[in-house]
């Protein structure tokens, strides 16, 4: 099969197997998958396909909810943008879409470094990333044992059934950054330091930052004017009224000097 064939037969089987288990548990399997039409999206994937769910989430869910958001209603507010825009064309509401950048790997492409740029690609837009293998490509991925290697989830057609079967589910979503900074590392490096902060306002700032950050990364990569929130613009002006410089070139002399008196011995003795 070409790289078409292998969409849409696998299209076909998604319909026809609406309890598959592709994308997550099957107790919350998405009923409604449409594939979406977008000449930015398209040109740096091979297909995007929406899902919708089943299950309806009310705000007041939302508001009332005592535990942390899932990674998709955390998309909501990264790639807001976007999922008004697939909201509107396609009539469906924004907290039931699950967007999945998808790959496609027929029996006549090769398997090289491109696949990894594209499962970075996918990920720094989506936050996740799904690869379709054809079956001469699963076989090999299965029995060379490189189907964790990549942190994406790889769904392979086996010929022989005529069936679509997951090889390796990756479940982590990256919805707020790729970079997460971890609280308890964050008090440890401080505590190497004389200066008292307050390490939990400290840990929300860096963590607005990454978010913002990533809605700029987003605008650069499609182009599309993706907004920032009132609260947002609030934080940046407070951080554009800062005037500490960090001196790379003092901090890189500083560095060298310590460790200028190494001599050639040394790593030979």
């Amino acid at each position: 099969m070409n790289e078409t064939q292998l969409k849409d037969r696998f299209l076909d089987f998604l319909n026809l197997n609406p309890k598959n288990d592709f994308f997550g548990n099957i107790s919350n399997h998405n009923e409604n998958y449409i594939e979406i039409k977008n000449e930015a999206l398209n040109r740096k994937f091979d297909f995007i396909l929406a899902a919708c769910k089943t299950k309806n989430l009310k705000v007041e869910d939302i508001r009332n909810s005592t535990i942390e958001m899932d990674d998709d209603l955390k998309n909501i507010f990264v790639r807001s943008m976007l999922l008004n825009t697939i909201s509107e064309s396609y009539k469906m509401n924004i907290q039931k879409i699950t967007i999945y950048p998808i790959e496609i790997k027929s029996d006549k492409d090769k398997l090289d470094d491109r696949l990894a740029n594209q499962v970075i690609e996918a990920i720094l837009s989506f936050g996740r990333s799904i690869v379709i293998l054809d079956s001469k490509h699963s076989a090999k991925i299965m029995k060379n044992g490189l189907a964790k290697v990549l942190p994406s989830t790889l769904i392979g057609y086996f010929g022989e059934t005529d069936e679509f079967a997951v090889i390796n589910r990756h479940n982590r979503v990256y919805s707020d950054s790729l970079l997460n900074v971890n609280k308890l590392n964050l008090i440890k490096t401080l505590e190497k330091t004389d200066c008292k902060i307050n390490v939990t306002r400290l840990y929300n700032n860096l963590r607005r930052l990454q978010s913002i950050h990533q809605k700029l990364i987003y605008n650069q990569i499609f182009k599309n004017g993706q907004y920032l929130l009132e609260d947002e613009v609030a934080f940046m002006k407070e951080l554009s009224s800062i005037n500490q410089k960090i001196n790379v070139k003092k901090e890189i002399i500083k560095t060298i000097q310590q460790h200028k008196n190494y001599k050639i011995t040394d790593f030979t003795e």
